[in-house]
């Protein structure tokens, strides 16, 4: 595993943001467009290749590799750490966390890290409900006057990234909020909880972030569902 630094940058005190793709590929939904919509200058990469496979095409195998990006808006003093995958061997998870961590304490003072994640919840009406952890008792004060109820007692445990990421921090003296949207359904990405989870932290870090984009992805994800249900009655042909 190794990073690479694409631009050097300073930052007195900042913000960071850092999930990858969980259930409902939520985590990576929320970075992944906080980046886009921000638009978020990519700063710097990690590159983990410790697949035991590699890739083919065409008759021709290269070795196979997961990159990560990490990007910054001056604006908003937000660094966000985003990829399409995570790691699947625990000691190259560890790894890619405190590189991230690493590198958030080389460019200077993260006051408060994020992160997020699906929180599976047996029945799901309405909007997506988000639900917060922290890992800090002071800061359930903050929850609490955002009117965030916390991740309820039937959770022990907040595996992979999206968890691990938050209690390294905690080890660092960073503090840590990870915002946990409502799902009903595993294998379909989900928008709205994505959403959801935004709204929450544009209210609690005050940064206007425009989600209409998610509703869209959402009725795109709709549509095909629904196509998948209906296929057409005609086979291939001509005229």
């Amino acid at each position: 595993m190794i990073i690479n630094k694409i631009k050097d940058i300073k930052a007195n005190e900042f913000t960071v943001f850092a999930s990858l793709p969980d259930m409902g590929r939520v985590g990576g939904l929320v970075s992944s467009f906080l980046s886009q919509q921000l638009k978020a200058e990519q700063v710097a990469e990690i590159t983990s290749s410790d697949k035991p496979w590699v890739s083919h095409s065409d008759g021709v195998v290269k070795s196979a590799s997961d990159v990560y990006k990490i990007s910054y808006n001056i604006d908003h003093k937000l660094l966000v750490f985003t990829g399409e995958s995570q790691p699947q061997d625990p000691g190259e998870l560890n790894r890619l966390c405190k590189m991230l961590l690493d590198y958030v304490q080389s460019i200077g003072k993260a006051t408060r890290l994020y992160g997020a994640g699906g929180y599976l919840r047996e029945q799901v009406t309405g909007a997506p409900r988000v639900c917060g952890v922290v890992n800090r008792q002071e800061l359930k004060q903050v929850l609490a006057k955002a009117g965030i109820d916390t991740v309820g007692n039937e959770i022990t445990s907040i595996t992979w990234f999206n968890g691990l990421i938050l209690g390294l921090a905690a080890e660092r003296g960073i503090d840590a909020i990870g915002l946990f949207g409502e799902i009903a359904e595993t294998t379909v990405p989900q928008p709205l909880a994505a959403k959801a989870i935004i709204s929450t932290f544009a209210k609690l870090e005050g940064v206007p972030i425009d989600t209409k984009p998610l509703d869209r992805h959402y009725e795109s994800i709709l549509e095909d569902i629904q196509k998948n249900k209906d296929p057409s009655k005609f086979g291939p042909g001509i005229g």
